[in-house]
């Protein structure tokens, strides 16, 4: 029998903020320029989780 390392994903969202766009994809662009592109993590998630990185943007149009 052979001794395995498992390491688990761990997916979560993170609110980038609002930015006024002509399109989706230049707010996109604007939060990946932005000073919050960042994660962060609580003492506790930090000793549970290694290099967390944002790997994906979605934006949704405001409409209020």
């Amino acid at each position: 029998m052979k001794q395995y390392s498992v390491v688990g994903c761990v997916t979560a969202s993170k609110y980038m903020g609002r930015f006024w766009a002509n399109s989706k994809e230049e707010a996109i662009e604007m939060a990946q320029r932005s000073d919050n592109n960042f994660v962060s993590l609580c003492h506790q998630c930090s000793d549970e989780c290694e290099d967390p990185e944002i790997h994906e943007m979605v934006a949704e149009e405001v409409t209020n």
